[in-house]
């Protein structure tokens, strides 16, 4: 194998042939960027939008388009609208029909406005289609714009909304599941100028374990964009949203729709912001199409912090919550032990506690490695919290590599001390897509335990590992 000799200075590593081929891929220093501080002592002005959308995309649009207009002149630095802000149609069949991708005309729009503007702009949701193929099912979108027209994150509504009410003579029935699909990925809090948003979508509100996590991973504001029904808003809206703002002591923010959208669906309104504390801080009631902007005092939501710490009273181990919680692959380098590094360019997932890596020497097509982030020499020195990422991650990835790696069937391999096989003294585990008749009984084991032993031969370049991450990445929606 022919070495790069920039990357080659990086390395000082003198004890084995492993190491000094692994320079192909490895690197020995980390530049890695700090994230955005916001400022949690400040106030900051956001703007809620409620209206009445109907199944016009461009009146609903520019109904939005003034709507933030007013909030940007009264100073707002971030403007929420509601859930299907784009249309709410008649039929099943016209709400996937009209659906678009990301890059469509509805979020271009939107796109230009915020940079046009300089605000940032949530757009509560969207319907929206799976690439440029036909499908019978789209997904309940909810988009963040920062103010130079960027996306910032992206959501997929996970709990899908189903309801058989009987209210007098009045019927209330939906099953959103009939026409969208259940968003799969669990995304990190955002930061924005107004703070760290924990985005959630409507029915999402009934879930509190979502919002638990989202607060756990730092957000200050909970979103719930909202099409809320007229007897589930009268009975449940208001309590669900106070309780989700103290039981997290986040701010609430809640963008709904409102009023009759046609002869089949009629929505509650009643837009809300509520404090960490529990206050309503703005109820739109029934106005429609409106806005109002409102301080969010973030010194209080300090003060409510401080005053009762309940994150500090969380019993982690009498109920774990460990989701895969996806997040953005922005470092340089991660650790591969006390010596060694990875270029970010071998990683294809990253999770709250581990990276999924492609594999410098595969065994099979699709061998792939899920390591913890932080170095663990022995599976016994790692967190629980780690324990759980790395095994949870393991099993995602594995699912999605069997599939795209036409495989039937998996071998799982950790290998933790040396006895073990372990060249690198850190936590690794591996994961072999398998296809019928690639080797003989166990003879996978053996060459799992001797596959890195001679590096002379069967190696890729750095350029092919590339190609490859990069294909995974987006296979995991990157």
């Amino acid at each position: 194998m022919n070495f790069n000799s920039t990357l080659l200075k990086y390395f000082k590593f003198t004890s084995s042939l492993y190491k000094r081929v692994m320079s192909s891929v490895l690197v020995s220093q980390s530049n890695s960027q700090a994230s955005t501080i916001i400022d949690r002592t400040s106030k900051h002005k956001i703007g809620i939008c409620q209206l009445t959308c109907n199944e016009d995309k461009n009146q609903n649009f520019n109904t939005c388009k003034d709507l933030i207009a007013k909030a940007k002149d009264q100073g707002a630095e971030m403007v929420f609208l509601p859930e299907a802000c784009d249309y709410i149609e008649k039929s099943v069949n016209a709400s996937v029909e009209k659906g678009e991708t990301l890059d469509g005309e509805f979020i271009t729009k939107f796109k230009d406005l915020a940079s046009n503007l300089k605000i940032w702009i949530s757009i509560g949701s969207f319907h929206r289609k799976m690439g440029t193929c036909d499908h019978p099912k789209i997904y309940n979108t909810s988009v963040i714009l920062n103010d130079k027209g960027e996306i910032k994150a992206i959501y997929d509504k996970v709990h899908l909304f189903e309801v058989n009410l009987k209210n007098g003579d009045v019927i209330t029935s939906l099953k959103e599941s009939d026409y969208t699909i259940a968003g799969t990925d669990f995304y990190m809090p955002t930061e924005s100028p107004v703070g760290i948003l924990g985005n959630c979508i409507c029915y999402d509100l009934r879930f509190p374990q979502m919002s638990n996590i989202l607060r756990k991973f730092g957000c200050d504001i909970l979103t719930y964009p909202s099409v809320f029904t007229v007897p589930t808003g009268e009975a449940h809206w208001e309590v669900l949203l106070r309780a989700r703002a103290i039981e997290n002591q986040c701010f609430v923010i809640a963008a709904a729709q409102v009023g009759k959208h046609n002869e089949k669906r009629t929505s509650y309104g009643h837009s809300m912001v509520v404090d960490p504390w529990g206050k309503v801080l703005v109820d739109l009631k029934k106005e429609s199409p409106c806005v109002q902007v409102v301080e969010l005092d973030f010194a209080l939501l300090q003060q409510v912090r401080k005053s009762m710490p309940i994150m500090n009273s969380i019993r982690s181990d009498l109920y774990l919550q460990h989701p895969i919680v996806k997040k953005k692959i922005d470092q340089e380098f991660y650790d591969f032990s006390e010596k060694i590094k990875l270029d970010n360019r071998v990683v294809f997932l990253e999770t709250q506690h581990c990276i999924a890596i492609v594999n410098i020497k595969p065994i099979v097509p699709g061998h792939a490695m899920v390591i913890p982030k932080l170095i663990r020499h022995r599976v016994e020195d790692m967190t629980s919290e780690e324990a759980i990422d790395l095994f949870h991650t393991a099993k995602y990835v594995a699912s999605k590599l069997e599939r795209y790696f036409n495989a039937t069937s998996l071998n799982f391999g950790i290998q933790d001390g040396p006895e073990s096989g372990q060249s690198v003294k850190h936590v690794h585990m591996h994961i072999l897509p398998r296809r019928k008749g690639d080797f003989e009984k166990d003879e996978i084991y053996d060459r799992l335990r001797d596959h890195d032993k001679d590096m002379s031969s069967g190696l890729r370049t750095m350029e092919q590992m590339e190609k490859e991450a990069n294909e995974l990445r987006k296979l995991f929606g990157y």
